[in-house]
């Protein structure tokens, strides 16, 4: 009998992760192709003010989150006969954090900019996504339960929908305005889709079921996630605004261009270090010299890969830019070959951070977070108006190296500095090699 149901939760579990992997691969082959006529039609101009907008979109989205993400799955396992409390408690929160995020981000840009200026409509627009996006709570539910797959296909029926928006934008030759909007139809659609595959469960949404005790509670256990999360978010979508500020809307948009092919090269070792994470953590509880063995081998991967990934960026990076979005994006090429020499840095920082998070070390996360933010915002304070676009780059690089190898200050370590430099041992080499 207990095999029977190991067995079928293995099914379940590598199902449910299917469905997440197509997800994310649906997106990058469709977004590439969307994303790269739309911005060959707007031109690298408004590709930087819509960059600018999503920027301060991100921001304030800790509002409509409240860390609520992290422990709301938690809590719909540990409390089963709580579930519909726990569903519309954070339901609640939830669209009050997001009604206080339209608020403060249509007020932020008011008192920066003028509340006379062009962009209020766009963030208002913009932030009405949050709304929408606080009936995640229903993929919360589906998460606990092993059953995203219809979280999965509802949000990429209305991403599918929205991509054929766009393109029917590009070519009825719409306005800024119209494709900003799409992010929050891209919402809209995908909490329809939520609400209708959640009509026959047995829980009900009833916002009148709102506890405050549990409500608190949530909110406790969710504020050092909030503001990891607000810090993280900082960390790399600063450099848009001020390059924005600094330089204006039309090199923003070259940058924006070089990091969405940037953020295709991250999703490879994302899969990479999620798939080592139930591997390493088992190996930490039942034996250290397993333990460190697992991580040399994941760190040997990252390392390999981010030194091909960087060759890759720096030799067909101009050419890749160049074929996929023209002359208009001049220097985008170049951009992206210098993003390319932080990828070492950006991979091991994802390898040492599932060893923070196996050894639940929250605070030195935090800690190391907002060292990382603000040596960047310090180093683009110097170097954007000296080096433009190669300044946000080079404050980056900078940044991920101190905050990836803030490690070794850590006590009791495991030693990782031998661990950091295993990948480059002659040994290392010839068992990937062999391998």
């Amino acid at each position: 009998m207990i095999n029977r149901l190991i067995d079928k939760v293995g099914r379940k579990l590598l199902g449910n992760s299917m469905w997440l992997f197509i997800d994310k691969i649906v997106r990058l082959l469709v977004g590439l192709f969307i994303g790269v006529l739309v911005a060959r039609y707007l031109g690298p101009d408004q590709v930087g003010l819509w960059n600018y907008c999503l920027a301060i979109f991100t921001f304030f989205i800790l509002f409509s989150s409240l860390g609520l993400d992290y422990v709301t799955p938690r809590e719909f396992v540990n409390n089963k006969q709580e579930q519909e409390k726990i569903l519309n408690t954070t339901l609640f929160l939830k669209f009050t954090g997001a009604t206080l995020g339209i608020l403060f981000s249509t007020l932020f840009m008011g008192f920066f900019k003028g509340f006379d200026s062009h962009l209020i409509p766009l963030i208002f627009i913009l932030t009405t996504g949050y709304l929408f996006q606080s009936f995640d709570v229903i993929d919360y539910y589906y998460q606990s339960r092993l059953e995203q797959k219809y979280s999965v296909i509802a949000r990429m029926i209305a991403f599918l929908l929205v991509s054929c928006y766009k393109f029917y934008l590009v070519q009825s030759e719409a306005p800024l305005i119209w494709f900003v909007a799409s992010s929050t139809i891209d919402f809209a659609l995908g909490a329809a889709g939520l609400l209708y595959s959640f009509r026959k469960s047995p829980l009900k949404i009833r916002l009148s079921s709102f506890d405050f005790k549990l409500g608190k509670s949530l909110l406790k256990d969710s504020i050092v996630f909030s503001i990891s999360a607000f810090v993280v978010v900082l960390y790399y979508k600063i450099d848009q605004v001020m390059i924005t500020e600094f330089l204006g809307k039309q090199v923003n948009g070259i940058y924006s261009v070089s990091i969405r092919i940037y953020e295709l090269f991250i999703f490879i070792p994302t899969v990479l270090v999620g798939s080592f994470l139930p591997v390493i953590t088992e190996k930490y509880k039942k034996d250290e010299r397993e333990f460190k063995a697992s991580v040399k081998q994941l760190y040997t991967l990252l390392t390999y890969m981010s030194i091909l990934f960087t060759l890759f960026a720096w030799f067909a990076g101009p050419f890749v830019m160049d074929l996929l979005y023209g002359a208009s994006y001049q220097g985008s090429g170049e951009a992206l070959q210098f993003i390319g020499l932080g990828f070492y840095f950006v991979f091991m920082g994802m390898g040492t951070g599932i060893y923070l998070v196996i050894r639940n070390k929250k605070k030195f996360v935090l800690i190391k977070s907002l060292i990382g933010l603000g040596l960047n915002v310090l180093v683009n304070l110097w170097l954007i108006p000296i080096l433009g676009i190669k300044g946000a780059i080079i404050a980056s690089i900078i940044s991920n190296f101190v905050s990836t190898f803030l490690i070794l200050g850590l006590k009791d370590n495991h030693g990782h500095l031998e661990l950091l430099l295993s990948p480059f041992n002659i040994s290392s080499i010839k068992r990937f090699l062999k391998y």
